[in-house]
């Protein structure tokens, strides 16, 4: 009786010393799993976030956003070229000023969005905006993944804003 006593508590013993390696190991595998994830991610501002903070660091004011869906009634975008985007326009139509913000979901997208923004910008009514001076002052901007598009009589300041937003993330 006692080697078959031995035998069983050896037995057990190697059991639990498998068990605690194999959650050890598990355990550590998770872990590194989160940190790689974490590290290969990048958290991202949302692109309402930025222009948020561009309006609010300009003093901007009576602009309205724009829903996602109705952007696309501006810019036209094709599927998959973009991950996030937001536009905020001016309230009053004699000023026209246009804030807009887009996520690139891969650099090759970049040249059909910059392609959108030039036919969305050459399809302004000068008209409409020479007297404003609106239209002469329009900036695009890219710091991938984002594309910044700002018609505004300070476009250039509005456009070192974005970069300053985006670098200080």
């Amino acid at each position: 009786m006692d080697e078959n006593t031995n035998k069983s508590k050896i037995i057990l013993t190697v059991i639990l010393v498998a068990i605690i390696v194999i959650t050890t190991f598990i355990i550590v595998m998770f872990t590194l799993s989160a940190q790689n994830t974490e590290k290969n991610s990048k958290n991202y501002l949302t692109t309402n976030t930025i222009i948020s903070q561009i309006i609010k660091k300009m003093n901007y004011e009576n602009l309205s956003k724009i829903s996602d869906k109705n952007i696309s009634k501006y810019y036209n975008i094709a599927d998959g070229t973009v991950t996030d985007c937001s536009m905020y326009i001016s309230n009053r139509a004699d000023i026209g000023m246009e804030l807009a913000c887009f996520r690139l979901s891969s650099e090759e997208s970049e040249k059909s969005l910059m392609d959108s923004v030039s036919e969305y910008i050459s399809s302004k009514d000068t008209e409409n905006k020479e007297g404003s001076g609106q239209l002469a002052k329009i900036k695009t901007d890219i710091v991938y993944p984002y594309v910044f598009v700002a018609m505004t009589s300070d476009s250039e300041a509005a456009a070192k804003a974005f970069e300053e937003i985006i670098n200080s993330k």
